[in-house]
């Protein structure tokens, strides 16, 4: 384990309801339990984080605990399996509800609320309460309830506009990088800790409301006003060219990798300059000259370079690469006190220890299936 040690952090005693799922829900809350905040991430045999299916390894018994797309964004959280749909389930979330300070969620709108445990709900039990609702399309409006991913909110928001080269087809930023999911984490988190903070002077939480569609549309600003100053304008990919800059590209290299450069005047020898020579060389060469040029990094390059430690990826202490911290703190990237969760790993730890349970109450939970956790085949 690295960097300092979780009773030092900033949002040490602060404590999470996470429901958050996939990336936009569960990074919010995994940046908060990297912070210090005490992050009890809920799911139930009944119904998983979808991560743990989309990174199934294989059919062997407990494939749901060893998913690489779930260890990557849920360290430092402990689990808590809850079935939602029973009655004692939904008891116990408001009782842990009046001990927390934060709520995360992405589900579908009204999924909790139809549980009577919606923001007006545990607003009733704990008037402190921040509420973060992550949703495609935000709480209201005629488009609420419709079902998006990163590739149709990379549309609707307008950034597959701008993406892609002339002539072509927009482009969207894929499974894999899904970039409105990970901007909105990194929005609803300073977000949060915002409100924690008032209201611990207040008293009063409030119900932060965050549409993926509209942090997204909120980063193509000046795109936004072009298109009001100019409405009859037809917007135009353009590829690597940028207005006012001459030359800008990438360039292959004779070692196979891609170089990006931008220069202030044209050259058409660039190419076969590239072409003639090993990336590194490269890139030297054009900097010693005053010309901007940088290696076109892939995953291994970012992996291994060491003044990233912390910040794109780390190794957890099984092993597993873990999603890193957008900062560091006191110099130190993340630090990884604990793996990602297998599937309600600390659900008795958690109901002895924040509401006093005693071996009856736990075991009549377990016995009726609220706290299983081994998946419901037919609902995953």
């Amino acid at each position: 384990m690295s960097g300092t040690r979780k009773g030092t952090r900033p949002l040490t005693g602060v404590r999470v309801l996470d429901f958050g799922l996939l990336t936009a829900g569960a990074n919010t809350s995994a940046m908060l339990a990297d912070l210090g905040a005490d992050v009890i991430k809920i799911e139930s045999g009944a119904y998983l984080d979808p991560f743990r299916v989309v990174g199934k390894p294989d059919d062997n018994d407990g494939w749901w605990n060893r998913s690489p797309q779930f260890r990557f964004t849920n360290r430092n959280k402990r689990g808590l399996a809850l079935n939602l749909k029973d009655k004692d389930g939904q008891r116990v979330i408001r009782e842990l509800a009046a001990k927390c300070d934060v709520v995360v969620e992405n589900f579908r709108r009204g999924v909790l609320d139809r549980a009577g445990l919606g923001y007006q709900d545990l607003k009733a039990i704990n008037p402190r309460i921040v509420f973060a609702a992550i949703s495609s399309q935000g709480d209201t409006g005629p488009e609420r309830m419709n079902v998006s991913f990163g590739s149709t909110l990379d549309a609707t928001s307008g950034i597959a506009a701008l993406t892609g080269y002339e002539g072509e087809e927009p482009r969207i930023s894929g499974m894999d990088v899904n970039y409105p999911d990970q901007i909105v984490s990194l929005f609803a988190t300073g977000m949060v800790i915002t409100a924690v903070m008032e209201a611990r002077r207040t008293g009063q939480g409030c119900f932060l409301d965050f549409s993926q569609r509209e942090v997204a549309s909120f980063t193509l600003g000046e795109e936004i006003l072009a298109a009001s100053a100019h409405p009859t304008r037809t917007l135009a990919r353009q590829g690597n060219r940028q207005e006012g800059v001459a030359q800008q590209d990438t360039y292959r290299c004779r070692d196979g990798r891609w170089i990006a450069v931008t220069l202030a005047m044209p050259d058409a020898t660039l190419p076969d300059f590239c072409a003639g020579r090993d990336s590194n060389a490269a890139v030297a060469a054009l900097l010693e000259k005053g010309i901007a040029a940088a290696p076109c990094n892939e995953g291994l390059d970012l992996l291994r370079d060491r003044s990233l430690a912390g910040v794109t990826v780390v190794r957890d202490e099984k092993g597993g690469l873990v999603k890193g911290l957008p900062y560091r703190l006191d110099g130190k990237g993340i630090a990884i006190d604990r793996a990602a969760p297998d599937l309600g790993q600390h659900t008795e730890e958690v109901l002895r220890e924040l509401l006093g349970y005693d071996d009856a109450a736990v075991a009549k939970l377990a016995e009726k299936g609220v706290t299983s956790t081994v998946p419901n085949v037919g609902e995953v």
